[in-house]
Order: C-alpha cells, then sequence, then structure tokens
C-alpha cells in the first residue's frame, strides 16, 4: 500500500512541473524505479489514476523502467546484480565476500514527461 503516498506525491510533482511548462495535458509519465523499491507497477497505475483525477494528468499512463538491483563488492570490488530476497545472491561471485554496498536498485525517479 506503500504505492499510494509515493504516487500520489509523483502525481503532485508531474501536475506542477506540466504547469510551470504551460501544458494542457499530461499523457505519459516515465519513471525508473529500482527493484529495491518494491513497488508493483500495476498498483502505481492504480493509484496515479486515483489520485490525477479531475487534474491535467488524468488519463495518462505510466512507463516504469524497473532497474535491477547491482552490488559492488567491498572486497575484490567486483558489481553484479544480486536479487536480495535470495540470501545467497547478495555474496560476492568472484571472492564470495558478503560486505558489499547497492550501487543500483534504490532509484525512484521521474525521467521525463510527455504533454501535449
Amino acid at each position: 500500500m506503500h504505492e499510494l503516498s509515493i504516487t500520489n506525491d509523483i502525481v503532485t510533482t508531474v501536475l506542477e512541473t506540466a504547469k510551470k511548462h504551460g501544458a494542457n495535458r499530461v499523457v505519459t509519465v516515465f519513471l525508473r524505479i529500482g527493484a529495491m523499491r518494491d513497488l508493483v507497477p500495476d498498483w502505481m497505475q492504480r493509484y496515479f489514476d486515483y489520485c490525477s483525477k479531475g487534474t491535467a494528468a488524468e488519463g495518462a499512463r505510466l512507463q516504469i523502467e524497473s532497474i535491477p538491483v547491482t552490488l559492488a563488492c567491498q572486497h575484490c570490488g567486483l558489481v553484479f546484480k544480486a536479487d536480495v530476497r535470495s540470501p545467497g545472491d547478495i555474496r560476492c561471485q568472484r571472492c564470495g565476500a558478503l560486505e558489499a554496498k547497492v550501487k543500483t536498485g534504490m532509484e525512484l525517479r521521474i525521467e521525463r514527461i510527455q504533454v501535449q
């Protein structure tokens, strides 16, 4: 359910940006969302539809690019994809270390907005 508050913030930002640029209607919102955000695209679209009702963004589609989780090993520096839901997948594939920093997967960014 955390999609609702996040999506409401996205709608607010999209509407402010559209107004600032003199747009009459928002057609598509392009988002980059990291896998660690654990956001469900279908729910985000439903909440976007709900939050944007009666605004210039009503009827707009969300185009979501999912960014995989990548980690950088703190020992050997290898950057590798990881499934953070599976403990075995966070171990470095080169040296086996468990200490790693998140490189990608936490993104939550509006990349661009298509307007009319």
